[in-house]
């Protein structure tokens, strides 16, 4: 990948975008204010997340064809393979789900849970009985009800980064456009064919079609259907054919074995890890502890989005997140239009819990109106609390959006730790943060990194405050919060829910000795701290 270009900074600052991958602003600012002991700059790497591990989950829904016609040994074989992967995946990051199938597909762990549950369900599939026509549609049906029901219901942040698998174990051909009775719905154009085995196919193609999509009904980060035909001494290749459709339209490479087979390529199936890499969409950096109004940069002792001299004039506490202890920062009980010095009791929340780690607690997300389990609630690329600090709209994606009309988009203006209400391109002129981003070799594990500059960050002289989270401990007057953000996501999904990653850079700043630590601060991949 070429370098990005640098550029001026012409009267109008205009973001442009990385070159491959990305919508983010980027600012080039030619070392202005490089060695400024007010100003703090970042040099280094950063690289974007793995989609892998406990915060990227994978949910597998196994359905597998029992009863009449399916011999007790093939039965042994699944339940075996089966028994070998809750050993395996015994993480909080792989959950299993369990359908029996013949006529009619029954959710045995009707699901997702950890290993140790489909462990204990092994034996009531042993024992499944039923006789009557084979329905591999019937499995599919109810899959795509348990995977709706559990994308509608778990948390928007965890599903766009959630891996969903169906496996189904097919015995014997599908006999659905034959037995109607048994198959409420088949889809129109299907059952208008004569030949009843194309009618399936095109049936199993429709349905497996259904559960595809819903990736992008729900913003899942990828759905895909996984068909295993067991075959008995010879293959046959009605069933074949059946399984190629459903594996055409699943999005994976059908896979055939015999009965002893199975346990086998039960287990070397990829459970663990999507398929689709990240991208990333945007790096940010936010001084907590600087807040710009109208083009004048205020300091913010405690961080809470009011500017001392604000806090000075409401009587509220500059060196307290939240003056009246209700849970409420003071510059959001402002927002809000709520008295930070009187408190409000918000129901159905928890000033102590913070599901998605953005550091807005589900308090208040509810005085927001945002997400609780996901960072960036509009899929905008800036978090919850920099929007809720930098008085733009969390929940309105803000890229299209110049609210003060002065030629930025209000990610622009957040991006350079600007004022989206106001027009200030003088301030931007002097004060803008400027980045500067280059691809370069991929990280071990194949993660795209970058070599990232960023310069220009404005320091406040801070107040001595108390600790938030130690009591007793004291927050030395001068210190700084840099917050730098690598907002990540799936390619081409500009409003996904994507995921953070976090690094938090305490800086001491002083009118008269300027910064500390002096000179350009190190930018490393394993210093940021993976958000949820």
């Amino acid at each position: 990948m070429a370098p990005l270009p640098r550029i001026a900074w012409p009267l109008l600052l205009l973001p442009i975008l990385l070159l491959s991958c990305s919508d983010a602003g980027l600012y080039s600012i030619d070392g202005r204010a490089a060695n400024r002991g007010d100003r703090a700059n970042f040099s280094g790497t950063v690289c974007v997340p793995s989609a892998g591990g406990e915060a990227f989950p994978t949910k597998v829904l196994f359905a597998l064809q029992g009863g009449q016609g399916v011999e007790p040994e093939i039965v042994g074989y699944a339940t075996d393979g089966l028994s070998t992967l809750t050993s395996r995946f015994s993480g909080p990051f792989v959950k299993f789900g369990l359908v029996a199938y013949h006529t009619v597909a029954t959710g045995i762990v009707g699901g997702f849970a950890d290993a140790e549950t489909l462990q204990a369900a092994l034996p009531r599939f042993a024992t499944y009985q039923e006789t009557g026509p084979v329905s591999v549609r019937s499995s599919l049906r109810l899959a795509k009800t348990l995977l709706s029901g559990d994308m509608q219901t778990s948390c928007r942040g965890e599903v766009a980064r959630t891996r969903y698998m169906v496996v189904v174990v097919i015995r014997s051909q599908d006999t659905s456009c034959a037995n109607p009775a048994f198959n409420i719905g088949l889809d129109r154009a299907c059952n208008a064919l004569q030949d009843k085995v194309a009618c399936s196919k095109c049936e199993l193609t429709a349905v497996t079609g259904e559960i595809k999509a819903l990736a992008q009904q729900f913003g899942a980060g990828e759905v895909v259907v996984q068909p295993i035909y067991v075959r008995g001494e010879t293959s046959d290749p009605v069933t074949r054919e059946h399984a190629a459709a459903i594996a055409h339209a699943g999005g994976t490479e059908p896979l055939e074995t015999d009965g002893p087979g199975l346990s086998i390529t039960l287990t070397s199936l990829k459970y663990a890890a999507r398929t689709n890499t990240l991208k990333l969409k945007r790096f940010l950096a936010f001084n907590r502890n600087v807040a710009v109004r109208a083009g004048q940069v205020l300091v913010d002792s405690d961080g809470d989005g009011l500017p001392d001299v604000d806090e000075d004039a409401l009587g509220t506490d500059s060196r307290q997140l939240d003056s009246d202890q209700d849970g409420l920062m003071d510059g959001l009980e402002v927002r809000a239009g709520l008295d930070p010095l009187v408190p409000d009791v918000i129901t159905g929340c928890n000033i102590s819990l913070d599901e998605d780690g953005d550091r807005l607690n589900t308090c208040e997300e509810r005085v927001l109106g945002t997400n609780p389990c996901i960072g960036d609630t509009d899929g905008d690329t800036l978090p919850d609390l920099v929007e809720a600090l930098s008085q733009t709209n969390p929940l309105v994606p803000e890229d299209l959006l110049d609210s003060d009309r002065d030629g930025l988009s209000n990610i622009a203006e957040v991006e350079a730790h600007g004022d989206p209400l106001s027009a200030d391109l003088d301030f931007h002129r002097e004060r803008a943060y400027g980045y500067d981003l280059v691809e370069t070799t991929a990280a071990a594990d194949g993660r795209i990194c970058y070599t990232t500059r960023v310069e220009n960050v404005s320091l406040g002289q801070t107040r001595e405050r108390p600790h938030p989270l130690i009591p007793g401990e004291v927050i030395r007057a001068g210190t700084n919060e840099v917050y730098l953000y690598l907002q990540a996501g799936r390619d081409n999904d500009p409003r996904g829910a994507g995921i953070g990653s976090l690094l938090i850079q305490p800086i001491q700043y002083d009118k008269e000795k300027g910064r500390t630590p002096s000179g350009i601060l190190p930018l490393e991949p394993e210093a940021f701290i993976l958000g949820k």
